[in-house]
């Protein structure tokens, strides 16, 4: 059994997509490209509302830290400095994959290719700065195996993914105004499923 998806192939210069802490000076930046962060640069530049998810190709990256200050706008100070980690590429580019639920009769293809956006954390710092240049239609066997992708929960059989073994985490998705949002349990790596063979880490056919 295949699944029908929508591959975009995306060149980065770098990219700082954060752990959500609570206080602290230290920021870990994650490796892979959680639904939460690419369905929000989606509809914020391109308008579009669609379930999607993704990540960063291997040994196109590795993480470097950032220092920088949080200002208090009403005392026009700055605060205590803080460190983050960020991908940055091992050559010319990052490289990553992101995934949508292709539907026949959509545009999607010919809106997004070619086109630039921002993603990720830290964007008036000059990162996340992202080109899409390619678009495609694929279709990917379902097998069983280790999920790398952080997945909303209910969105996972957009993508034909079936729980076996699930790891559960939350990630944050805003309201329809952009101004709050909630917390929603999210499908996240490790978790053993069968699923689209693009969408694992490893293929196995052991309970673990």
């Amino acid at each position: 059994m295949n699944k029908e998806l929508l591959e975009l192939k995306l060149e980065i210069d770098s990219v700082i997509i954060g752990e959500r802490v609570k206080g602290g000076i230290f920021r870990p930046c994650q490796n892979t490209i959680p639904s939460s962060t690419i369905e929000g640069a989606l509809k914020h530049y391109f308008g579009i509302e669609v379930p999607a998810v993704g990540f960063f190709e291997e040994n196109t990256y590795k993480f470097d830290e950032f220092t920088y200050s949080v200002k208090d706008k009403f005392f026009n100070i700055s605060k205590m400095p803080i460190i983050t980690t960020y991908l940055r590429p091992i050559s010319e580019k990052i490289k990553a994959k992101v995934y949508i639920p292709f539907y026949k009769g959509d545009n999607l293809k010919d809106k997004l290719k070619n086109t630039e956006f921002q993603l990720g954390a830290l964007k008036s710092k000059g990162f996340g700065k992202s080109k899409i240049v390619e678009v495609k239609e694929i279709e990917s066997e379902i097998k069983q195996g280790i999920l790398k992708v952080k997945v909303f929960e209910g969105e996972a059989e957009y993508f034909g993914i079936e729980r076996i073994s699930p790891i559960y985490g939350y990630l944050f998705q805003p309201d329809s105004f952009s101004i709050g949002g909630t917390y929603k349990r999210a499908l996240f790596p490790g978790s053993l499923v069968k699923t689209p063979e693009v969408l694992l880490k490893e293929v196995t056919y052991y309970d673990e």
